[in-house]
């Protein structure tokens, strides 16, 4: 279960709850005062009963329950509630400020660290000023922009780092490098282009080759180093496809050959699914592939 809730079930578990505003509206009054506002004892125990057992109910049905501190939750819940209603200004300025922080745990956990009291004072700071013109908004805008397309790609490096690292990643990288050598071994045919694919040309087919944006018609059968087949296209049939939508590996082996060639090559992980993997195919991050391919046409006719 999510040690979280999103804001899309969020907002659902609010309006489920705030729909009781509408039976709240027709209810009879127990107490009424000078000015003809009325107080209706029992509904008011009935109107927090029922809010606070449906939001309890739809945290559990949406999924969060497991870790929610509902001390914290309640505590946030009576700022809200406990504020002066009739505010509207306070209560808009409470709006902005949980968005702030939704989207400030969500930077955080993509790895992306921002500094909370520097944000409200510089927001504070933004906030007064008694005027604020296009040019300035545009000026913030590029500079918020610009900082924080540089902690994206920052945080990306690093969590690509620390899975190049993970040990599953680096066993597989060890196990195709040994895969290379031992080839290389006992066939002279094999050679390893400069990106690090290792191929075994059977036939190089008749000129000329694909070039990075063809079309081409092929047959293949994709393996992991132990020799299972991990997808194929025998039984099926030939695949066309463009070489723009295919692994780095894959792209660059296929423009090795000429209509009618064949080969095997070896992919590094890095030229395949990298880091990351394809764990619905069974291919684990930064694995080898073996592909044994057919390369029957070139750009065919529709």
């Amino acid at each position: 279960m999510t040690n979280r809730i999103n804001r899309f079930n969020m907002k659902k578990i609010l309006f489920g709850a705030i729909a009781v505003l509408g039976i709240a509206s027709i209810s009879s009054c127990d107490k009424c005062g000078d000015k003809g506002a009325c107080t209706n004892d029992s509904l008011s125990v009935a109107y927090g009963n029922y809010v606070g057992t449906v939001v309890n109910s739809e945290i559990t049905q949406y999924g969060g329950v497991e870790n929610l501190d509902k001390d914290a939750f309640l505590k946030g819940f009576q700022t809200i509630c406990a504020s002066n209603a009739d505010n509207k200004n306070m209560l808009m300025g409470m709006q902005v400020g949980m968005q702030l922080m939704n989207e400030l745990n969500q930077l955080k956990e993509n790895g992306i660290e921002i500094d909370r009291d520097v944000v409200i004072n510089n927001f504070k700071k933004a906030f007064k000023v008694d005027s604020v013109n296009s040019v300035e908004v545009a000026k913030a805008t590029t500079e918020f922009r610009r900082l924080m397309t540089e902690a994206q790609e920052a945080a990306q490096e690093a969590e690509a780092k620390k899975k190049a690292e993970a040990p599953d990643a680096t066993a597989n990288v060890e196990a195709g490098n040994k895969a290379v050598e031992a080839l290389k071994a006992e066939n002279s045919a094999a050679k390893t282009t400069d990106s690090g694919l290792t191929y075994v040309i059977e036939t190089e087919g008749t000129a000329p080759t694909p070039d990075a944006n063809a079309t081409v018609v092929v047959n293949y059968s994709g393996k992991h180093l132990n020799g299972e087949v991990f997808d194929s296209t025998d039984g099926r049939g030939p695949a066309t496809f463009n070489l723009q939508g295919v692994v780095p590996g894959f792209r660059e082996g296929l423009m090795l050959l000429g209509k009618g060639g064949k080969a095997t090559l070896y992919i590094p992980g890095e030229l395949a699914y990298g880091v990351n993997g394809q764990p619905q195919a069974g291919i684990g991050p930064n694995e080898m592939l073996v592909f044994d391919v057919e390369l029957l046409d070139i750009n065919p006719a529709k």
